[in-house]
């Protein structure tokens, strides 16, 4: 794992978007076709939420390999042009299911997610339900009262002084999963980690790049506000720059030679330990 320098953050989304341009039309539909499959599976009576939770790590794992491919032709390309127009299929997208290494390590992936968001739930849900206690809260069972009418009631209790206590903690939770998960996917599907050992990697490899990252999430904040200037237009290219620049700051603290040789596959030992390394490349 390398610790880069603050510039990186900058680069990670122009590399995103130079591998986005190579094949736009490619990562274009790779993409929205996986946002429709997971629309489509949500759309499913009682089981939607648990078959998206399933499917996501899987087709996130099938982008995240097409787009590995696509940076492999690209490199070639550097001294053989024509490798550029070799064909990437569309079946990538759906090779991460047929794998059995990374099956067993997404599906924890999967399980683990699911926990936390009923964990979140069922805070929210206690916190909600100790506030009510002694105040008559008929209302939000009636199935005649509005939407309005809840929210009217719901509204001061979640904007308490306590509920502000309640949301930072949430807040928190959500960064450090979101810490411990960032890189779990490409880690499980690129380099062969294992969950737990996956999870401890990508925690520490965005603690020790904090820097890179805050300029990364800073950037990105600036490219969500065009969102509404464009009529939700943009989207169509943030999305996708999203996760091929996920993918590039992957490569950048996980370069490929350097991880072959590592520990990922179920050692207790953290793998990927970090190591100095200041680019200047922006």
């Amino acid at each position: 794992m390398q610790r880069l320098g603050v510039g990186q953050g900058a680069s990670w989304i122009a590399e995103g978007w130079r591998l986005l341009r190579s094949r736009m039309t490619l990562v274009i539909g790779v993409v929205i076709l996986t946002y429709v499959l997971l629309f489509l599976a949500s759309m499913l009576p009682f089981v939607g939420n648990v078959v998206v939770a399933l499917a996501s790590p899987f087709l996130m794992g099938g982008i995240y390999v097409v787009l590995h491919r696509l940076r492999e032709i690209n490199r070639r390309a550097e001294a053989e042009p024509l490798a550029r127009e070799q064909p990437i299929s569309w079946d990538l997208l759906f090779s991460v299911f047929q794998n059995p290494a990374p099956r067993k390590s997404l599906i924890g992936y999967a399980l683990v997610s699911l926990g936390f968001q009923l964990l979140v739930l069922l805070i929210l849900a206690g916190f909600v339900a100790v506030a009510l206690s002694g105040i008559d809260h008929t209302v939000l069972t009636d199935p005649t009262a509005t939407d309005k009418q809840r929210i009217e009631q719901l509204w001061p209790i979640l904007t308490s002084p306590s509920a502000g206590i309640l949301w930072v903690t949430v807040l928190v939770m959500s960064v450090l999963y979101g810490m411990a998960v960032f890189f779990v996917v490409p880690l499980i599907v690129l380099r062969g980690a294992k969950l737990w050992p996956a999870m401890r990697a990508s925690f520490a490899a965005v603690t020790v790049n904090w820097l890179p990252f805050l300029v990364y999430a800073l950037i990105w904040v600036l490219l969500i506000l065009t969102v509404p200037f464009t009529l939700g237009l943009s989207l169509i290219l943030i999305g996708p720059l999203m996760i091929t620049s996920v993918y590039a700051s992957f490569e950048d603290i996980w370069p490929e030679a350097a991880s072959s040789d590592d520990e990922t596959s179920g050692s207790d030992k953290p793998p990927f330990e970090p190591q100095e390394h200041t680019s200047t490349v922006m």
